[in-house]
């Protein structure tokens, strides 16, 4: 199992559907993308 190193975690078609509304809700913090449950990319605003 991989470490995640963000709080907010979603998948790339949640993050695909509504990017700025995701973003706000980070505030400011990082958020991790996942593809089938594994972290592909964080998000850093």
């Amino acid at each position: 199992m991989e470490h995640i190193y963000a709080n907010l975690t979603v998948s790339i078609s949640e993050f695909k559907k509504s990017p700025t509304a995701l973003l706000d809700k980070a505030s400011g913090e990082p958020v991790a993308l996942l593809n089938h449950n594994k972290p592909t990319a964080y998000l850093i605003p």
